[in-house]
């Protein structure tokens, strides 16, 4: 590999078309770190630290200056300890090695990729006919799984949405739902009991902590997620030992970048456990790099949650275009 030449670390604030309201709180717009490498042939690659509040330890101070002291260390085969900022540069890495090469990044890592990879979409909406019009624009242009962020309403609200949306979207349309740990054990299995005949795909951390997952598992028949609880290798080993969910939710711009999901999915894979590869509403540079990963490694079903990017008003590169309910990579 021809040696990095020159380096450039930008700050850049995403702001959002509409704001996204979860139980962590509401976001309208958020600050991202872009670092974009080039080697001595004129080649770039471009990885994304995008950290989200309440979601991650790291702020995004932390995050660039872990980036910066990376470039300036004499070791960089040792990536910093801060998983938003290791992500960003794994991605600038692994995207230079690819280009390198004349490849497309999903191509790079595993040469069966298909360049056509479904997704789930995240559906947002205030009230219930705000998210009855959502879906049926969502079901028209093809999409066959969408998200809706709850807990952050009480929870009969939410049910009211769920309803309304079950009402527009046929049983071909899966529903996931993510409640950000809005709930105590004991209100979550009420809850969860309460949406056992709508046909929910799996719901991501109803509430916080691996135990408490475990117990809410074991009392309700709706199939339960862990993606805040499963940010580190160490946390899913327990997550799987304790047979604490169905489903681990794989965030590589959280996680520290593909190395380590790559690692979180085997780990996943060999214990018969579901891995669902989601975007952190970072610009299209993240999620892209997610969409070259799921497809790398054919984590294809359940749908990724990767359809993000047409949330933001101002993001960096071009989305990638989404067609039929399908990302096309390129």
């Amino acid at each position: 590999m021809n040696l990095i030449t020159d380096a450039e670390v930008s700050r850049h604030l995403l702001k959002y078309r509409a704001p996204i309201v979860t139980a962590k709180g509401t976001f309208t717009e958020r600050p991202t770190v872009i670092l974009t490498i080039k080697d001595s042939d004129g080649s770039t690659g471009v990885g994304e630290a995008c950290p989200m509040v309440g979601f991650a330890d790291e702020t995004i101070d932390e995050t660039e200056k872990a980036i910066w002291d990376w470039l300036h260390t004499e070791d960089q085969n040792s990536p910093p300890l801060i998983p938003t900022a290791r992500a960003a540069i794994e991605g600038a890495l692994f995207d230079l090695k690819a280009k390198q090469q004349e490849k497309y990044l999903c191509h790079y890592l595993n040469p069966e990729s298909s360049l056509k990879v479904p997704v789930s979409i995240l559906v947002n909406g205030e009230t219930p006919s705000e998210l009855t019009a959502n879906v049926k624009q969502i079901v028209d242009d093809g999409f066959s799984s969408l998200k809706l962020k709850i807990g952050a309403r009480s929870f009969n609200e939410d049910l009211s949405r769920i309803n309304a949306i079950r009402e527009v979207a046929n049983s071909n349309i899966s529903i996931r739902l993510d409640a950000n740990g809005a709930w105590s054990v004991s209100e979550a299995i009420a809850n969860v009991n309460q949406l056992q005949d709508l046909s929910i795909e799996f719901i991501e951390e109803p509430v916080s902590g691996i135990e408490q997952l475990r117990e809410v598992r074991n009392a309700c028949g709706v199939p339960i997620a862990a993606d805040e609880t499963a940010l580190n290798i160490k946390a899913v080993e327990t997550l799987i030992e304790r047979e604490a969910v169905d489903c681990i939710i794989v965030k590589p711009s959280a996680i520290g970048g593909i190395v380590p999901s790559t690692q979180v999915t085997d780990l996943a894979r060999a214990s018969g456990i579901d891995v669902v590869v989601t975007s952190l509403l970072e610009s299209s540079i993240g999620v892209s790099l997610a969409a070259h990963f799921a497809s790398a490694l054919q984590l294809t079903d359940p749908a990724p949650g990767l359809a993000t990017s047409y949330l933001l008003l101002n993001d960096l590169i071009p989305a990638p275009e989404i067609k039929d309910g399908c990302i096309h990579l390129s």
